[in-house]
């Protein structure tokens, strides 16, 4: 998002690292302030249980792309993880499934974590095209990507029918989502069920 000034940012920051140790340590904690605040977190958090992460990258390295960030800009603050595909950026941006995956095999390939954001409006799962969608968007997302790169990517199931809405999905609604996604990405390649069992899902 674009929320926060840097004073508030800071203040967000400091607030998470004290509570960190009441945070389970089998779980992983990330959070993905706006660019101009990614060195300031980083720093706040650095040598924390906390990974910071950037909302968005271009999938090239220096360049003439104005407006975007390159992932040496990122490396070189410290930033491991990007996040691609979220709903905001399909809807406003026009970032299409294609666009996604361009995105996440040239991250992948430059040793970045990939957080791949799926999921459907209200409309297509009102019409039911909720799997339809889903299995378009793991299989042109994740296309051509080599199986050795999976273990630094993680998937989130964002329903943009549950986002500011006070809606959300139901226990059995999200688990219905991560066992397709699982399926789906079970028959990307050949030996690719091993893979859907361990990749991380998120909701």
């Amino acid at each position: 998002k674009m929320n926060l000034s840097l004073k508030e940012a800071v203040f967000l920051a400091h607030s998470i690292r004290e509570k960190i140790p009441s945070i389970s340590k089998d779980k992983v904690s990330m959070v993905f302030p706006s660019t101009l605040h990614l060195e300031n977190v980083s720093k706040i958090l650095e040598g924390s249980s906390v990974i910071v992460g950037a909302q968005n990258c271009y999938h090239s390295g220096l360049a003439a792309f104005t407006g975007e960030t390159s992932p040496d800009q990122l490396k070189e603050i410290g930033v491991k993880v990007v996040m691609v595909g979220h709903s905001e950026r399909r809807q406003f941006l026009g970032e299409s499934n294609f666009f996604c995956n361009d995105k996440i095999r040239f991250l992948l390939k430059n040793e970045f974590t990939v957080l791949y954001c799926v999921g459907e409006t209200l409309s297509e799962r009102e019409s039911g095209k909720t799997l339809e969608v889903l299995s378009s968007q793991i299989r042109e997302g994740l296309k051509g990507i080599d199986s050795v790169f999976f273990s630094n990517l993680i998937l989130a199931y964002e329903p943009v029918w549950a986002i500011g809405t006070g809606k959300v999905a139901t226990p059995s609604q999200a688990q219905e989502v991560h066992s397709f996604i699982r399926k789906e990405i079970s028959g990307l390649f050949v030996g690719a069920s091993s893979i859907s069992e361990s990749i991380s899902i998120l909701y």
